[in-house]
């Protein structure tokens, strides 16, 4: 599993290496496509926006937010939207990019809303497809891609980019993870960590189309608060009788205190 997926330009995907062009060693012929993993490779992914509701509620919550927005920028060409709701501003980016767009919320709640501030993104993005992306959580590249392949041939409307299992890291190897952001470290750690919630999680991350997503409900704003909204997300989709596919692997959730 590559954690530089390289993509081939005019693929019926639609896949480009934006930066992916050498030239060819000891020849005076023009640069030729790298055909390993590269680290200045990204995917093509500006048909989608990746869709972030946040609340922070500890300083590992943001150093969680920071660590997932710049493994997906790092892996994809495409734009992160954050919207914060609190009662104060407390997401300070340690990167700056024009691809993370970001909006605060005043919101004196004490519980956080979270599917409502979903909708708001949905209706905000532009894009054909969305990605909907816990703070805290970690996929493999390769298992998104999945996901973005079903997606783009129509063959679901939902897609979850792994397979049930939510690993739980530590404080430690989330730490290791924000200096060595490589999801291959993870996967060898997988068998010797925790789940959260099983074999049958469906919470953290789901990339949708977003016209069908909106005309399915969208998300169920009479759930507040975090987990039931997951359920209750596919549950809809059986009962609508939409496809909902599952990519191969797990995601991982990095550490934080538990807040409200």
């Amino acid at each position: 599993m590559d954690d530089f997926p390289y993509t081939h330009d005019k693929s019926e995907e639609g896949w480009t290496c934006t930066t992916g062009m050498i030239p060819q060693s000891g020849t005076s012929s023009p640069p030729a496509v790298r055909s390993s993993a590269c680290a200045t490779c990204k995917t093509d992914l500006t048909d989608f926006t990746f869709l972030m509701p946040l609340r922070i509620d500890s300083e590992k919550r943001r150093e969680n937010a920071d660590t997932s927005i710049s493994f997906i920028l790092r892996h994809f060409d495409t734009t992160v939207i954050v919207v914060e709701g609190d009662e104060s501003k407390k997401f300070y980016p340690d990167f700056q990019t024009g691809d993370l767009l970001y909006e605060f919320i005043d919101d004196k709640s004490v519980f956080f809303h979270k599917t409502k501030y979903i909708n708001r993104l949905i209706e905000s993005a532009s894009t054909r497809f969305i990605a909907v992306w816990d703070a805290d959580v970690i996929a493999s590249p390769d298992q998104l891609l999945e996901s973005v392949m079903v997606l783009r041939k129509g063959e679901a409307i939902l897609s979850i980019p792994y397979d049930g299992r939510v690993y739980l890291c530590d404080n430690s190897l989330s730490d290791l993870f924000r200096s060595i952001p490589n999801t291959e470290i993870l996967l060898k750690l997988a068998p010797c960590l925790p789940l959260m919630y099983g074999y049958y999680s469906t919470g953290g991350a789901f990339l949708a189309d977003r016209e069908k997503y909106l005309d399915t409900g969208g998300e169920n704003e009479s759930i507040r608060g975090w987990r039931p909204e997951d359920f209750e997300r596919i549950k809809r989709m059986e009962i609508l009788n939409q496809k909902i596919h599952f990519s191969d692997g797990p995601l991982f959730h990095l550490w934080h205190p538990r807040g409200r």
